[in-house]
């Protein structure tokens, strides 16, 4: 089943579009996908010192990661629309415009009200430029190179979840956590610029997108399936990045520059599984490719589980570091499958249903901090950690369910 309507634009402008413009939408694309997960875990390795300094708990700061993902989620619906409507280029400027400003704001917090505040506007504005990378994405690439094409997607967003960690512990040991929020607003308006003068105005598919094409996706048992994948996954990543800190600090007794170093293992594992994972969907089809990642998904996260229950002072961080690098290249090669499934089932709602995606996966990336937050103070980490396994355990039935359902071939 595939939405076609006015979804030849976008395919004929991509096989139109020249060599140079090609780079400058990819690069605002993967610009997009990389500031998105930048800025939500530039500050994670001094998690520590803004709970501290903003006297709040960790469930507090586990909230400012929280209402920046559930930004970025909600406003993705609304932008994603827009950019299957309107011409990008204009979007994605405003976008950047108040993230640069959210940015600014974020340094000069002085509890956590004004910071929530702050990462709320920063949510607002890289949710209009992810919805422009998708489309770009979608508009460059046709069907056989899609899925290596999302693949770097994913890949840039990882690796600025990688980057970030390091180099913010690094900038945060020089200079304070707010260090880090000087250094997003130099990003958001060096990419500003570039947009205003060097992306070029662009068609879009000017398709209106109401609730009944929204429902139309959510609907279909593989694309419902693929939603349910990301939201879980998404869930496992982000319960890891909010405990982890503690865990090593608290019980492992290490020091909070290690923090650094872990939080960006696991995304830079995320990275080398899309790329593989991109290849594998164009060779083998996007849905099978789907369907292998969810199964082992699950298998792959009980090691953390087993990590997070023998954490104490001289327990070897190594193990951590096998078990972290094996969840994150399982569920790294599903990613570049779920958003070409997405795009490639309703073409002419390309931004839309991408946007949507990424709306699941920030669903999940918003609810952990705070629910293993309350869970780990309430419980305990490996509490946590264990109810996270059954979200991936859940959504893996789910998926199952709604792929049986689906009449589809196995590539698509």
């Amino acid at each position: 089943m595939r939405v076609t309507g006015s979804s030849a634009l976008p395919e004929a402008h991509a096989r139109s579009t020249g060599a140079a413009a090609r780079r400058v939408l990819v690069g605002a694309a993967l610009a997009a996908g990389f500031l998105r997960a930048f800025a939500q875990m530039i500050y994670s390795g001094a998690l520590v010192s803004m709970s501290s300094d903003l006297h709040t708990s960790p469930a507090g700061i586990g909230l400012t990661i929280s209402v920046y993902g559930l930004s970025v989620a909600v406003c993705q619906i609304i932008f994603g629309p827009l950019v299957d409507r309107f011409s990008s280029k204009w979007i994605l400027g405003a976008g950047m415009l108040l993230f640069t400003a959210g940015s600014w704001w974020g340094q000069a917090a002085a509890g956590l009200a004004e910071l929530l505040a702050a990462r709320c506007l920063q949510g607002v504005g890289i949710a209009a430029a992810v919805a422009v990378g998708v489309a770009s994405i979608a508009d460059a690439y046709g069907p056989g190179q899609r899925g290596y094409a999302m693949g770097l997607f994913t890949m840039s967003n990882s690796l600025g979840a990688s980057v970030a960690p390091l180099l913010g512990s690094a900038i945060a040991l020089w200079f304070g956590w707010r260090g880090d929020f000087w250094a997003l607003a130099a990003c958001g308006l060096v990419v500003l610029l570039l947009v205003l003068w060097q992306l070029p105005a662009r068609p879009a598919p000017a398709q209106r997108v109401g609730l009944q094409a929204l429902l139309q996706i959510v609907r279909l048992p593989a694309t419902a399936a693929a939603l349910a994948f990301g939201c879980a996954q998404y869930y496992a990543i982000y319960t890891y990045h909010a405990l982890l800190p503690f865990m090593l600090v608290q019980r492992m007794r290490l020091p909070e520059s290690w923090a650094g170093v872990f939080q960006a293992l696991l995304p830079l594992s995320v990275t080398v599984g899309s790329l593989w994972g991109g290849r594998l969907a164009d060779r083998h089809g996007a849905l099978r490719i789907l369907q292998g990642s969810a199964a082992l998904g699950a298998l792959a996260y009980s090691p953390l589980l087993v990590v997070s229950l023998l954490a104490a002072p001289g327990f070897s961080p190594v193990w951590a570091a096998l078990a972290v690098s094996l969840f994150g290249i399982v569920v790294g090669a599903g990613f570049p499958a779920q958003l070409s499934l997405m795009v490639e089932h309703f073409p002419a709602l390309r931004a839309t249903a991408g946007t949507l995606q990424l709306f699941a996966r920030a669903l999940g990336s918003t609810l952990a901090p705070v629910l293993a937050g309350l869970l780990s103070q309430r419980g305990s980490q490996p509490l946590a950690f264990g109810f996270a396994l059954l979200v991936l355990l859940g959504s893996s039935a789910f998926g199952r369910l709604q792929l049986q359902r689906s009449r589809l071939p196995n590539s698509v």
